[in-house]
Order: C-alpha cells, then structure tokens, then sequence
C-alpha cells in the first residue's frame, strides 16, 4: 500500500531472519521495498539480525549480529544503515558504546523511557543526544498517545492531536513506530486497516484505517512526513540526557514478582483514579527486565546455557590460533562460524521473557532455542575431535555455578547427552539433552502462579500451581490418604524436606564411558499424629552412560527406640514419590505410550496426556513427530510400586486471550515408605 504513495515517508525494521523468509518467499513484497528505497521514500533501521535482547548477550555477539543485519540490508537494498531498532525498546545506559561501534547514529526508545527521568510528555516531541564512554548517540522517543490512536481510533483524532502539538518552529517530531502486527494480525486489526475502518462513520467514511490515515498526511500539507536520517541532518538535538534501564511501561510492569506486580497494578489503578494522584504516575516505575531471568528459572536456564555453549566456542577458537596445519584450520574455519550462527539463533529476545505475550510459556520457543545450542555443541563436538585427531566421543563431570546463584551445579556431558543436576534444589536433574536428535527432554515450564491468575479457581484448583520447578528426581513424602488429583495439583501436605532441600555432593567419578555422580542428604520426615521429626539419611545417585541414564533413591531412618527399632505405625502411613517430568515437542496427536502391564482392554485409551494412575515397573512414550523414545525401567523388590501421569498444563494470559498450555508430562512413580529404602530407575533415550 505503501508503495503507491511515493510522497509519504516511512521507517521500516526487519529481523534478519523475517528478511531471510520474505526474500524467499514474498519476492513482490521484496521488488517494492527496493523500488521505495532507491527514490528515497523509505529508510530501513538495523538491529540485532535474530532479534536479540542487547543487555543480555555479550559485546562481542552485539556487534556481530549488528554487523549481521546491516550488511544483509545493505547488499540487498544498497542502503547504509545509521539507526536501530531495540528489540522491545529495551534500553540500558552503556548502549550508546557498542551501537556507536558499528557506526550507528540514533537509537528509538519509548516516551516512557524520557518520563521516568523528569522529562515531560511535550519535551519528548524532540530529539536529544546521549553517551557513554564519551560516544554520542542521538535519541528518538515514541510518541505514547499516537501509539494508542492508532489504528483504533479515526484518523481524525490522530490529525486532531497532532494540531494540537505542532507549533511555528516545525521542528518538533511525533514518531509513530511499532509492530507490524498491530497493523492486521492482532485480533481485529485486519478489519480495521484494510477492510472496514474503525468502525466509526464519521471522518473516515467506513474507509480502511491505512487508506484513510494516508490520506489525512496527503490532504494536510502542514504534516511533514520525514525519515529519521533526514531528521537529524536537519535539527540539532534539542539538550544532552541520561537515561535510565527502561523498556515500556508495560513490560516493567510484566517483569515484577507476581505478588508485587499485584500491587503495582492496584497502585497504577488509583493513579487513573484519582486526579490528585495522576501526577505521580510520571515517576511510578516497575521492575527491570534482566528479572524475568530471576522470575522464571527457565529463562535463566536457556540464557546460561547459551553463555556456556558460547564459552566452548570461545575455547575452540583459542586452540585454533594455536594451529599450524593450514589445510585443518580452513576446514575448521566454516565450522566455527556455522557453532556461532547457532549461538545467535538461540538469542531471539521473545523465548526469554512473558507479559501479555506467550514469550517463555510457548514451549516451541523454548525448544528452538535448545535445538540451536545442541547443534552448536555437536558442531563444537566434532571440531575438538577434528582437533586431537580422534572421534569425538567422551564423557566428563564439572562442578559449575551454572545459574549463577553461587551454588555449584553439575554438568555431565557426552557425546550423546548432556544430564545437569542441581544439588542445591533437592539433587534433582534440570536438563536432559539427546544431542543425536538436538533434543532437551526436560523442555518443560512449571505451572508459575501469576497475577493474572483468578484467586477463586485458583482456591478451587481450576488453575493449578506449582510449588517447586518441574524438574527430575525431585523427592516427595506424603500420607497415604492424598489422592492422586492433589498430587496432580500440587495441593497436598509435604512431609519431608527432601524436596527442595540442599544435597551434598559425596562422589564424583568417571570410568571409561560411565560417569557417577552420588549426593546425599540428612533430613527430616514428620509424623502428622504426633508432630514429631524423625530422621533419615537420603542418597541419590546418577549415572550416565551413552543413552542410559541409571537413578538410584535410597532412605534410612536414623531414629530407632531402645530395641534399636523404629515405632512401625510413625511410617505405615507414608508415601515416597519420585517426579520424572519429560517434554515431547512434536504433534501431540501423534504421541504414543505404553506400558508392559497395559491389559488388551485397556489399548484404545492411550492418549499420553490423559490423566491416569497403575500399577507397574515400566512405561515407555514416543514422539512420532520427531522419532525419539523415552523409557522408563523400574526396579524395587519390596513394595508395589504405582505409576501416574498427568499433564503439565499452564494457563496463561496471551495476545489471543487466556489459554491452556502444554509443557510437558509428568510422570510420578509412588510407593510405600521403608525403613531402609531403595529404588531404581532406568531412563533410556533412544
């Protein structure tokens, strides 16, 4: 539509990776931008190629993948590129150094942004400049009450507001930038921009929002249409400013810990409220977006294990310098840069954070994200056997502070999987990697409550919670009386505090292809009756060879009476349990399960995620989808031993409304509790 409009101007952003698809697959779409750029009636911005979060990647990845998107944009539309696009306007005051860097000369951020600093609305009809380290950068701020006229309101009113802000000097600026999908993909945008307006007769006539608003810049010849470029050419900055880490107002909001984001919202409400309050919304500011890394450890998870693969990488170039042979330095050469494109896929800012937007609950997302860093770790894989002239099969243990909390946790890696446990959260596994198919097994989100979440279904257990991450090995203690649906929902009495207590390290080793870690825990258990604690010393151990993964619990209690016996009625009552949750990615509908205990009566009810509850030692699950079998084999000579599935279901508030959305299953093994306990599970992965 555009295009047929060649006297008005317009700012375009692509991703590198939406460029990539357009190119391929919309190459009209392609032919127009070409025909805007070469007679000047379009500037194209960069940014980060994949669309990353700058504040959380290192410098050296924000200048290459800013290098990334401006020579891509440059070879195809030969034009130079002097400003960025902040993937979700996420600003941080040390970014004028790096974007000064690559040669940028603006940078957009919201209104928002200049309010949180005293400036006032109608100061933010200029420019100002920036800097850090001495680099200056000049800032533009998107104007707040256009973002909300348009496309919802009639043009009128947005002509109307701009009369209203305009004056004699002609050199104040209202940018008007913002998601494509705000012009015909959310919800009734479609209709409103190209089909039948805002509804509203009057002004528009019942024309599209797009042709009508087009229309309202031709007919007023007093709006000046103008690239950003050409901007600052033409007006100075109007003073220097700092301002603080910001993104929009909404995202700082989405950002807080539930309960405090509850808060705030009750706070924000009285502001609108009450006139006497309304001037303190100005300086009211929420959280800061490096917390959604703290507020869901899954993002923290996906985020350090980008940080560690790019750190073996790093290694792998420091052993290439080191090389004299030419002929495996150019075969390594293509190599790493493939190990690092994948590093940079794995960077796209929407997996990483949730607001009104599925973001870290959409779990194919989360997968991608995986896939990407598993493919770069096999590339690096084979690059080290490449290397030390050997194949590039090996197994190691190491101690790391991988979610940077000051607490060691222990990475096994192989050739074939990567298993990493968390001694400090009950010595439960948090990563489950299948490298051959580039596959985390562990893909699952907990049921997080949020302040969106109703307080009355939550009481009734309409939206389940969690109390604990879903991840592997976690421990439970329960009484026999708790049924199965409040172990589904998480509502029940814990009696042990095993679950998320801290393990001690007590073993770790490596034989050949076969790694041993052992963790052990003295703990206490509680008798409801009585109130009392008794104790009991808790191993678990893990062990891990080529697609195997060997699980042993085992328990004993430490308080006995006189006759060096226990009062056997304190544990008849009590049940062990043992999460096994897993991810399948793949078509839900194509899932398949089975069990060798599964009666010919029981074959035609085999939906994965259903609900159900048997009697058993074994259950196996297959993604079709990607052709990947996970197994589970369980040994425990005295006690029968029940197994139950549900599904891990969250519900989240999106872009299309409240939905429920699949994480995971997970699988609960239970049985009676022993003086001297000890079970074993074997988990295969083929």
């Amino acid at each position: 539509m555009i295009n047929d409009h060649p006297s008005v101007k317009f700012t375009l952003h692509f991703s590198g990776n939406l460029l990539e698809w357009f190119i391929k697959n919309k190459p009209e779409l392609i032919k127009k931008v070409k025909e805007m750029a070469k007679r000047g009636q379009i500037e194209i911005i960069g940014g980060g190629y994949y669309e990353p979060m700058f504040s959380i990647i290192p410098h050296r990845d924000k200048i290459a993948q800013m290098k990334k998107l401006s020579h891509f944009i440059n070879e195809e539309f030969g034009l130079g590129i002097n400003g960025a696009w902040l993937s979700e306007r996420v600003w941080e005051p040390h970014f004028p150094s790096f974007l000064s860097e690559v040669g940028l000369k603006y940078v957009i951020v919201d209104d928002n942004h200049f309010r949180s600093s005293g400036i006032t609305q109608e100061e933010t009809l200029y420019t100002y400049n920036t800097e850090d380290e001495g680099e200056l950068l000049r800032i533009f701020a998107i104007n707040e009450p256009i973002r909300y006229l348009v496309p919802w309101k009639p043009t009128y009113m947005t002509v109307d507001y701009l009369r209203q802000i305009a004056d004699e000097s002609g050199d104040r600026v209202a940018l008007m930038i913002s998601d494509a999908e705000k012009m015909g993909v959310w919800g009734s945008t479609h209709q409103i921009c190209y089909v039948e307006g805002c509804g509203h007769k009057e002004g528009d006539k019942g024309k599209p929002f797009m042709t009508a608003f087009i229309e309202q810049i031709e007919n007023n010849d007093w709006i000046k249409t103008i690239t950003l470029s050409e901007y600052i050419e033409q007006y100075p900055a109007k003073d220097l400013v700092y301002l603080p880490a910001a993104s929009y107002d909404k995202m700082e909001e989405w950002v807080l810990p539930t309960e405090i984001r509850k808060k705030f919202s009750h706070i924000l409400v009285l502001t609108q409220k009450y006139s006497t309050w309304k001037e303190a919304s100005q300086f009211l500011k929420g959280g800061f977006w490096r917390f959604f890394l703290v507020k869901y450890p899954e993002s923290n998870n996906m985020h350090k294990k980008m940080l560690h693969v790019r750190k073996k990488l790093l290694l792998i170039e420091s052993k290439i310098k080191k090389i004299k042979d030419s002929e495996l330095i150019s075969r390594l050469k293509p190599k790493v840069l493939e190990a690092w494109d994948e590093i940079y896929k794995s960077q796209c800012n929407d997996c990483y954070w949730h607001g009104m937007f599925g973001g870290v609950y959409l779990q194919f997302l989360r997968f991608s994200v995986y896939t990407h860093l598993i493919n770069a770790e096999k590339i690096i894989d084979g690059m080290n056997g490449l290397i030390v002239s050997q194949n590039s099969s090996y197994i190691s243990i190491e101690p790391l502070d991988f979610n940077g909390d000051s607490k060691l946790e222990v990475l096994i890696e192989s050739d074939i999987l990567n298993v990493y446990v968390n001694p400090s959260d009950g010595g439960t596994i948090f990563e489950l990697d299948y490298k051959p198919k580039s596959y985390n097994l562990l893909n699952t989100l907990t049921r997080w409550p949020e302040a969106y979440h109703n307080d009355e279904k939550l009481k009734k257990g309409e939206i389940k919670v969690d109390h604990f991450r879903r991840t592997m090995m976690r421990t439970r203690f329960f009484r026999d009386d708790v049924n199965f649906s409040q172990i589904d929902a998480d509502k029940y009495y814990e009696l042990g505090d095993f679950i998320n207590g801290s393990f001690k390290v007590t073993k770790s080793d490596i034989s050949g292809k076969n790694s041993l870690l052992e963790m052990h825990k003295e703990g206490a258990i509680k008798d409801l009756k009585s109130d009392q604690h008794f104790y009991c010393d808790m191993y678990k151990t893990i062990e891990v060879e080529n697609n195997q993964v060997k699980l042993t619990v085992m328990c004993t209690l430490k308080d006995v009476n006189q006759n060096g016996q226990i009062e056997q009625s304190i544990i008849d009552n009590i049940m062990l349990a043992i999460d096994v949750p897993f991810f399948f990615n793949g078509d839900p509908n194509d899932f398949q399960w089975e069990h060798l205990h599964l009666k010919s009566s029981e074959q035609e009810n085999k939906d994965l995620l259903e609900p159900s509850l048997y009697s058993g030692s074994h259950f196996k699950a297959y993604d079709k989808t990607y052709g990947l079998t996970f197994e589970i084999e369980i040994n425990h000579a005295s006690s029968e031993i029940k197994i139950g599935k549900f599904p891990i279901i969250t519900y989240a508030f999106t872009d299309e409304g409240y939905k429920e959305i699949y994480q995971g299953i997970n699988i609960i093994l239970m049985t009676k509790f022993e003086m001297d306990f000890k079970i074993n599970l074997n988990l295969k992965v083929y």
